[in-house]
């Protein structure tokens, strides 16, 4: 039975890593698109855009993994019965069930790492991916035009009379909220921790307050606060509770292994002298009804429903179609 046992896993997994490739390298090119639309928004580099696709690496996968399981499980058990390979071991006494064993235990590796993605991963990965951006379009703030009126820093209007690499000369702030006015010779930008902070150097500070106050200064630093969620459990398990429609989506795609599992018999088993296989087809069609129901359902609670229900469909043609083995 070892010998089965591995014959079965080896078949699979010959088939799986060749589906799952071509599927990821499908999901990629979607997400490297959706990523480089950003480009047109945010100047980011060659690293940073790496930095982004390595981000969506757990998306990428929780969508391939699930379908590349189901499709290559009916599609190597199929192929083994559509060469009599399968008939000839139930001949010899071997039960449905003991072929299937294999399987089912695939089945629960799988659905298993991919709840760690949807609990941990995917989390991670979306808090980590919004701080760049949120520091990105923080930066771009700090791409001050020489000459040009309108431009905001913060709570701060600003004008930059000229620029020299990363300084500017003769600096004009002025914030309308609190009236007050600073003027500056030179000035700097750089980031420190969760800040990028505006250095002014050699200016005077012009504010109101029943009369007019004039302070000079040799340095004056402004700091705007970047939007940052430090990575932590804490987070993670507020980002599950604050995008809970969601999480349940990924949790019920998640589950889909362990799901299509009850109906890879139904669907695989067959008498290659009487029947086609259309094993691909079947899974094909299981795969998108799931989805759909799925993504039509996924915002309501009731759609914990879909579970049993697809569960017990799957047992019911299983054990009639198997019964005939």
């Amino acid at each position: 039975m070892l010998k089965l046992d591995k014959y079965l896993i080896e078949n699979f997994f010959s088939s799986f890593f060749t589906l799952f490739t071509i599927l990821f390298i499908i999901a990629s090119m979607v997400f490297l698109l959706t990523i480089s639309n950003m480009t047109a928004i945010l100047k980011i580099n060659i690293f940073e855009f790496l930095y982004l696709y390595v981000l969506t690496l757990p998306q990428i996968i929780f969508y391939t993994l699930p379908l590349s399981f189901f499709i290559t499980a009916a599609f190597s058990l199929s192929k083994l019965f559509e060469n009599s390979e399968l008939i000839t071991v139930l001949s010899l006494g071997v039960s449905p069930k003991r072929i299937l064993k294999p399987l089912f235990f695939i089945s629960i590796f799988f659905t298993f790492l991919l709840l760690i993605i949807t609990f941990l991963s995917i989390p991670t990965s979306n808090i980590l991916y919004k701080n760049f951006i949120n520091v990105k379009k923080t930066e771009s703030q700090f791409n001050f035009k020489p000459s040009e009126i309108g431009q905001k820093f913060g709570n701060w209007n600003i004008f930059i009379e000229k620029k020299e690499k990363n300084s500017y000369k003769n600096v004009v702030l002025y914030n309308n909220k609190q009236n007050i006015l600073i003027l500056a010779k030179n000035a700097k930008t750089h980031k420190k921790d969760n800040y990028f902070v505006l250095s002014l150097y050699d200016g005077t500070i012009y504010y109101t307050n029943k009369k007019t106050n004039i302070i000079k200064f040799k340095q004056l630093n402004i700091n705007n606060k970047i939007k940052i969620n430090n990575l932590s459990i804490l987070k993670i398990t507020e980002y599950i509770k604050t995008n809970r429609k969601k999480i349940n989506k990924y949790f019920l795609i998640s589950i889909f292994p362990f799901i299509s599992f009850f109906f890879i018999g139904a669907i695989s088993f067959f008498h290659n002298r009487y029947e086609k296989n259309h094993s691909i087809t079947y899974a094909l069609i299981i795969s998108i009804t799931y989805y759909i129901s799925v993504f039509v359902t996924y915002k309501h609670l009731y759609s914990i429903i879909l579970i049993p229900i697809f569960i017990l469909v799957g047992y019911i043609f299983e054990r009639k179609r198997i019964a005939r083995f």
